[in-house]
């Protein structure tokens, strides 16, 4: 055994009285204990606190890379004819402890992204190089990550590699992310590789074989609502019939950049140019040209945003010379280029003159009218998105059961999308009204979308702020008495909103900004629910009664992470634990004590020990979560291994689950449901008298439909009271019954019987019949 400590040898003054100890666990650091003996004479430096340690195996294995984690403390160890003697009690953590020492910047979170291009992320926002992390390439889909506030590297790269069933290290100056199973180790009892004296299985009394699995998540968006109300002239506050669905207050701020510090914070944002175009001054974000090429000078934020509910992208104080040339306060789907420009500004130069004018750019093309800027003054730049869906993309559980591998999820979820573009003057700080540059209906939103502040072509100027902020799951459109249709602005006073849709349930004007007589306001918005999904094995349940078990085996529980956020999420999760719950090896856990010499390779947590038992009869895979390696002083080298193992069931891996049940949850739901499709899409085309026409946004499916009720969640075949009419047809118009009318509408198919959507489309109608 060779140890190292700040690349000098120390292995002579290893202390056999207290043997070397590795202590390995899957995705957290690892930790390294043992004791020196230094000589007399000070030939060996008494090792320092942050000094780096190798441990190395005499044939070349590398069994730890790390740093002191804390200062060396001396142990009296008795005296000698020099005097009283110490041994050094050392105390090392592998190498990611340089990340999680940095501090982190702030992340709202990231969507889109791969296992390992989510974990170099999260790297990269620690602001280190110490460690290579550019092989990352793990291609495991995460759907949705945000880290907690405060936490430590290792800890979110804990999270990822546990969410993508995988295996985290920093080792040897690298991280490294694979797939579990990263290795093998059979262990034979036939071949001898096995001594069956080494095994001892544990039994866990926390689970026990499950067949009926109940997962419960966060509060979701359920019904989509469209509200619409008639203004008298007066009233500035209007009470929605549904209590509107909003993300956690803690995620409204999805990014809030000031550029007030001294330099652009790498940790925050991608500038391949460096600093020869973009830097930070007093203005804020400086821009001072670009190279002339498309997309190759441009700064981005670092976390990809997840396209869903509704979000305000804001430039603020911005400033462009003449000659200017680029795209600023953009989305973007794809690489940086125009063409993957999903909405943003774009800034051209007007030939002979050099003044600037900017154009909205939608999808990659420019669009709608110019705007010619006075380099004098300063302007904001609002992008608003709409979705009906909260959710771009379902997340990803993962399992393993006897079939293998078992991966649920990862859907993109497809979504119309509603969009807002606007430029708003302000001359010596006095703003003038924001002006509309874009304002239309796309069939189909971006799962997420890059931040971009700038991509210069040849940008000289300066932005003092960018932002992007959830507004919730509402937005508003007004008619005129005319029948002039056009959207209100969303959002607060200081963003020169004309209204703001609150969380108490409260549609609320701005003042100065009342909707006149007459005018028809139309609000759509989500109703809250809670998500909950079901998984039931039928086969286990009809295999059972001859063993003399009970037919059903329920479990009712709650996933943290990856954390539901809808019921299809909870009905994937639930489904992808009974695969493991219901597996022959479902509750295998237990521990192997070996040493080196009966070993291959290497035993790392994430690894599996392939284990085959003839003489009780298992012939299994078992995942290894804990390794613990003692040295004792010996040639040649033997490590002794403690490895504790466990499969997906018996103790959580890619899906973290615990037994509580939110008391708002309604149980029992059904087991694997067949839905037709949401109506998303919905729209009122005309109230005229007191007849309603509506246009559902979708076509029916083959021997289907579209159903209307004045009762949700009475959808079924046969008529009754709370039926208003069935059509096949997406235009469909029918008869009001009161001045504050609710209509449920739901698509059915053609099965029998038939399966509806999952949630209503509700129109709610607070408007007298006569209007």
């Amino acid at each position: 055994m060779h140890l190292t400590i700040n690349n000098q040898d120390y292995t002579m003054a290893l202390d056999a009285s207290a043997p070397l100890a590795i202590e390995r666990t899957l995705n957290a650091p690892s930790v390294c204990r043992f004791s020196l003996a230094l000589p007399s004479g000070g030939s060996l430096a008494s090792p320092a606190r942050f000094q780096h340690i190798e441990v190395a195996g005499d044939e070349g294995s590398i069994y730890f890379t790390g740093y002191i984690a804390a200062t060396p403390q001396p142990e009296y160890a008795g005296m000698a004819m020099e005097g009283a003697q110490y041994r050094l009690l050392i105390h090392a953590v592998s190498e990611e402890i340089l990340l999680d020492q940095a501090a982190v910047s702030g992340s709202k979170g990231a969507s889109g992204l791969t296992a390992g291009a989510l974990l170099a992320n999260v790297a990269a926002h620690t602001g280190s190089s110490e460690l290579e992390y550019g092989g990352l390439t793990l291609q495991t889909r995460v759907s949705h990550f945000t880290p907690d506030p405060g936490a430590p590297f290792s800890k979110s790269a804990g999270q990822i590699a546990s969410q993508a069933r995988a295996a985290y290290r920093a080792h040897a100056g690298k991280l490294v992310l694979n797939s579990i199973p990263t290795a093998v180790h059979s262990l034979d009892e036939a071949d001898g590789s096995l001594t069956l004296a080494n095994l001892t299985f544990t039994r866990n009394v926390r689970r026990d074989l499950a067949n009926d699995i109940t997962v419960c998540g966060l509060h979701e968006p359920a019904a989509y609502v469209t509200e619409v109300f008639v203004a008298d002239g007066l009233t500035n506050s209007f009470v929605l019939a549904d209590a509107p669905y909003f993300p956690p207050a803690s995620k409204a701020n999805i990014l809030a950049e000031g550029f007030d510090e001294p330099g652009i914070d790498t940790r925050n944002w991608s500038n391949p140019s460096g600093n020869t175009f973009f830097g930070l001054g007093a203005s804020g974000l400086i821009m001072r040209g670009g190279n002339g090429i498309d997309g190759e000078t441009q700064l981005t934020w670092l976390d990809p945003v997840e396209m869903a509910g509704t979000l305000l992208l804001e430039a603020a104080g911005v400033k462009l010379a003449a000659e200017s040339a680029g795209l600023l306060a953009a989305f973007f789907s794809g690489d940086v280029t125009s063409a993957s420009c999903f909405a943003g500004f774009q800034a051209t130069a007007q030939p002979g003159t050099g003044g600037v004018s900017l154009q909205a750019v939608v999808c990659g093309s420019a669009c709608g009218p110019t705007v010619v800027l006075d380099p004098d003054h300063e302007y904001t730049l609002r992008i608003r998105v709409h979705s009906p869906e909260q959710q771009s993309a379902r997340a990803m559980y993962l399992s393993f059961g006897d079939a293998g591998l078992i991966a649920l999820g990862g859907q993109i979820v497809f979504s119309p999308a509603r969009l807002q573009l606007e430029i708003q003057e302000f001359v010596n700080g006095v703003a003038s009204m924001p002006v509309c540059v874009y304002e239309g209906d796309l069939s189909n939103l971006p799962a997420s979308c890059s931040v971009l502040a700038a991509s210069s072509i040849d940008l000289h100027g300066s932005m003092r702020a960018l932002s992007v902020s959830s507004l919730g799951s509402a937005w508003v459109m007004s008619k005129a008495s005319d029948g002039t249709l056009f959207t209100r602005r969303l959002g607060t006073a200081a963003q020169s909103a004309e209204c703001a849709v609150e969380r108490s349930g409260h549609l609320v004007f701005t003042t100065g900004v009342t909707p006149a007589a007459g005018e028809q306001i139309t609000v759509w918005y989500r109703a809250v629910g809670r998500s909950v999904g079901r998984a039931v094995a039928n086969g286990s349940q009809q295999t059972l009664p001859p063993d003399g078990s009970y037919l059903t085996l329920a479990w009712i529980g709650s996933v943290t992470n990856p954390a539901p956020r809808s019921s299809a999420d909870c009905r994937n999760a639930a489904a992808a634990l009974l695969a493991s719950s219901t597996s022959s090896a479902a509750l295998w856990s237990g521990m192997w004590r070996g040493n080196n010499l009966e070993l291959q390779a290497d035993v790392w947590p994430g690894d599996a020990l392939a284990l085959n038992v003839p003489s009780c009869h298992l012939d299994t895979q078992v995942v290894v979560r804990r390794v613990k390696l003692v040295y004792g002083a010996s040639t040649p080298d033997l490590v002794t291994y403690e490895v504790d193992f466990a499969n997906d069931w018996i103790e959580d891996l890619a899906i973290r689950a615990s037994d509580s049940v939110p008391s708002d949850t309604w149980l029992p739901v059904p087991a694997a449901p067949a839905y037709a499709a949401n109506l998303n899409a919905l729209r009122v085309t005309a109230i005229s008298g007191n007849n309603v026409s509506i246009n559902t946004g979708s076509a029916a499916p083959g021997g289907g439909g579209f159903e209307i009720r004045n009762r949700d969640h009475a959808f079924m075949p046969g008529e009754d009271s709370s039926l208003v009419m069935r059509g096949s047809q997406p235009n469909l118009t029918f008869t009001r019954r009161s001045a504050s009318d609710r209509f449920y509408v739901r698509m059915f198919d053609g099965a029998d019987p038939p399966n509806y959507s999952e949630f209503s489309a509700v129109l709610v109608l607070n408007m007298p019949l006569s209007a």
